[in-house]
């Protein structure tokens, strides 16, 4: 498991202690999480769309980012296509329309580079 600390300047050259303590109910796991994403995508987006390995991010609040990829029958992952958040305490799936258009055009650029075998 990762966690992103967005924003925050290391010194360099020296000892750095970092103790994180955060109190915030953790409701949701990183399977959660990729499940609550992938079905979101397959319902909503695409089918060729799903979540991959999550890693959690403390920031304002805590959550999991759930890389988003592209997948072709008989290829498997093509390539990432995006990120979405799922809040780590509720549930709530963190995206917008903009976020999920970016994500979708990525999917097209990456399906009009595929090149399938002959005969599929």
């Amino acid at each position: 498991m990762n966690v992103h600390l967005p924003n925050i300047s290391l010194p360099t050259d020296s000892t750095v202690e970092i103790t994180i303590r955060v109190t915030q109910p953790f409701n949701v796991t990183a399977f959660s999480a990729k499940q609550r994403v992938t079905t979101h995508c397959v319902i909503e987006l695409s089918s060729q769309l799903c979540g991959d390995t999550p890693e959690l991010t403390v920031g304002e609040r805590i959550y999991w980012s759930v890389p988003v990829v592209f997948t072709l029958p008989g290829k498997g992952v093509v390539g990432r296509v995006g990120t979405l958040r799922v809040d780590a305490a509720t549930g709530e799936l963190l995206t917008t329309p903009q976020i999920e258009r970016e994500m979708m055009d990525h999917a097209k650029q990456l399906a009009e580079r595929a090149t399938l075998p002959a005969g599929t």
